[in-house]
């Protein structure tokens, strides 16, 4: 089964700097979003390490084989994740950078995502669109109980802030799942600045409806989030499973 894959980026119509990154490769089915923490120095450098570092990671690679990709995944992250560290720790201008990750692997018969922070990445399958992912905010992870805002630094904190993303601390804590891909499926990775302006049903519609031409369903979903406002940089990376 053959992968093909769109995507696109812009700054939005609020923001003076694109701090998003993409980067993706057909070739060895592998994606990847970046999102710099918003109004923070340095969110640009951070996704930039975060898209450069995986890159090198997997085309600097021999041969994956299928039982080597979660550890690769996680070595990949580990790595990454020292370096955005180190960089805000080596330059205090910049302390405190950090960026989101999204990270889509096709491996022969199956599907890898690798996630940290807010980016999302979705199944569209038979008209259905599903999300994969778990947003890394106090909202979910004080309803889910898994952090208790108590125990928060500042208990006052806003629901959308980050609970992880790659470079805020010294380890960092990813999300991998994987799923068995058929032909016909698209997987969409996106920075926020594409789901806080349009929701899932919206997405799916588009997707629906261009899903023929992936450069144009990408370009579509960049100018509807722009169209909603454009408050924050838009990614948005699409890879369909082609047939047999």
């Amino acid at each position: 089964m053959q992968i093909r894959m769109a995507g696109v980026t812009h700054i939005g119509r609020r923001r003076k700097n694109n701090q998003d990154s993409l980067f993706f490769d057909e070739g060895h089915g592998i994606g990847v979003v970046a999102d710099g923490i918003g109004g923070r120095k340095g969110g640009e450098i951070a996704s930039t390490l975060v898209v450069d570092g995986i890159r090198q990671a997997f085309l600097g690679s021999e041969v994956i084989r299928h039982e080597e990709v979660t550890p690769f995944l996680a070595s990949a992250v580990d790595t990454v994740n020292a370096n955005v560290f180190g960089f805000g720790r080596n330059n205090p201008e910049y302390a405190g950078l950090g960026s989101t990750m999204e990270c889509i692997f096709f491996s022969g018969d199956m599907v890898y995502v690798a996630h940290v922070g807010d980016s999302r990445t979705y199944l569209y399958d038979d008209g259905q669109l599903f999300q994969l992912t778990l947003d890394h905010n106090v909202e979910n992870f004080v309803d889910r109980g898994l952090v208790h805002r108590d125990s928060l630094q500042d208990p006052g904190i806003r629901g959308a802030a980050l609970v992880k993303a790659v470079g805020l601390t010294l380890r960092c804590e990813l999300d991998i799942c994987r799923i068995k891909r058929r032909p016909g499926q698209i997987y969409l990775s996106c920075s926020d600045g594409l789901t806080s302006m349009l929701d899932d049903r919206q997405v799916a519609a588009l997707l629906a409806t261009h899903s023929g031409n992936l450069q144009k369903a990408a370009g579509v979903l960049l100018d509807a989030a722009n169209d909603a406002g454009g408050r924050d940089n838009i990614t948005v990376l699409l890879a369909r499973v082609e047939g047999r």
